[in-house]
């Protein structure tokens, strides 16, 4: 059956390259710009499957503002100078952002996928895969039916994000554009890639 969300999800791992280029990626630096009403903001992702660990950092105007970091098992998130140590749920859920493509990885980290249907985004129809997290936290995905390629992403905690701009880097495709709306960004912020990177030696350091 083609609509089940197992074979959703595998065709989206087809549409990006297949499992095993896939595979081949160990790790992914990236790093997109974006400009939210004059101001310019940089964000960098380091996804460091091999190592479970990972860093997220949003610098506005030369300043980091946010900075998550995920090492050793042990998550924090740093913000106008505070720091927070992430509780075991939460270093769950980050888990999954260790990962390049996540969606690989749905199975073992314990999620529960559900289908509802489809619905029309920016014209495409798409499915709405209906994503539950161990901890319970939901996320609806949805993805193309003709190209098989994530569209959007859609939760209450972490708002909109829509994605375009489908390019092929070393055997895998990546959106280079992504569109965000969530609760503090009532307008939609483009983001676009600027640099991206797999199998990078990486150090303790990057993720201080």
């Amino acid at each position: 059956m083609d609509n089940d969300p197992e074979t959703i999800i595998e065709n989206y791992i087809k549409a990006v390259g297949g499992k095993n280029n896939i595979a081949k990626i160990k790790n992914s630096v990236i790093v997109m710009e974006a400009d939210f009403q004059g101001t310019g903001i940089t964000i960098k992702g380091i996804s460091d499957q091999e190592n479970g660990r990972l860093l997220q950092e949003m610098i506005v105007m030369g300043n980091v503002a946010q900075k998550t970091v995920l090492v050793n098992g042990k998550g924090k998130i740093s913000a106008m100078g505070q720091d927070q140590e992430l509780t075991e749920d939460m270093v769950k859920v980050l888990k999954a952002q260790t990962y390049v493509f996540p969606e690989d990885h749905y199975e073992e980290l314990g999620y529960s996928l559900e289908l509802f249907g489809t619905e029309e985004i920016d014209g495409e129809t798409a499915h709405r895969l209906v994503v539950t997290a161990s901890n319970g936290m939901k996320t609806s995905e949805y993805y193309s039916v003709k190209s098989g390629l994530k569209l959007r992403t859609s939760s209450d905690a972490n708002g909109d994000i829509t994605y375009s701009d489908y390019q092929e880097v070393e055997g895998v495709k990546i959106p280079m554009k992504l569109s965000i709306t969530n609760p503090m960004l009532p307008v939609a912020m483009e983001a676009y890639v600027v640099s991206i990177k797999f199998n990078q030696e990486l150090s303790d350091d990057d993720f201080n």
